[in-house]
């Protein structure tokens, strides 16, 4: 009996210093690769969050506060024309391909679950948020 009471303590220990990792994982140094013309760019949360933020309506009169993609991509000198393109990658292996053509303005939107905090991306005016796409981690320019 005692043997199994000093497995169960290991066990629970062992479990609470699991929880405690995977909590610590999640900081603010996590962000999202760019590609655009062979060069990679990285963005930290942190360094997005210096951006100005702004809050807007989608089309389903959703409130959201975010970043406006296009003013982040212009502060580390990419340059976006009416034509371009775009490949958003998530996490989970999803991937969404957009131009600027089709959309006035993307916003990047920082959102909490239980794995911890993550990115995703809203269009306001998409009106059934079918090209919203969460967990990004990778944004491709062509």
């Amino acid at each position: 009996m005692k043997r199994i009471l000093i497995i169960l303590g290991i066990l629970c220990i062992i479990l609470f210093v699991l929880i405690l990792y995977q909590k610590s994982d999640v900081t603010n140094e996590e962000g999202i690769k760019i590609f655009y013309k062979n060069q990679e760019f990285y963005l930290s949360y942190s360094e997005i969050r210096l951006h100005k933020q702004v809050s807007f309506t989608t089309n389903r009169d959703d409130v959201f506060s975010g970043y406006n993609i296009f003013n982040i991509l212009s502060s580390i000198d990419i340059s976006t024309s009416s034509n371009s393109n775009f490949t958003l990658q998530s996490r989970d292996g999803g991937s969404l391909k957009l131009t600027k053509e089709e959309n006035e303005t993307f916003y990047l939107v920082f959102q909490e679950d239980t794995t911890g905090q993550f990115i995703r991306l809203v269009i306001p005016t998409d009106e059934f948020s079918q090209r919203w796409i969460k967990y990004i981690v990778t944004i491709e320019i062509e």
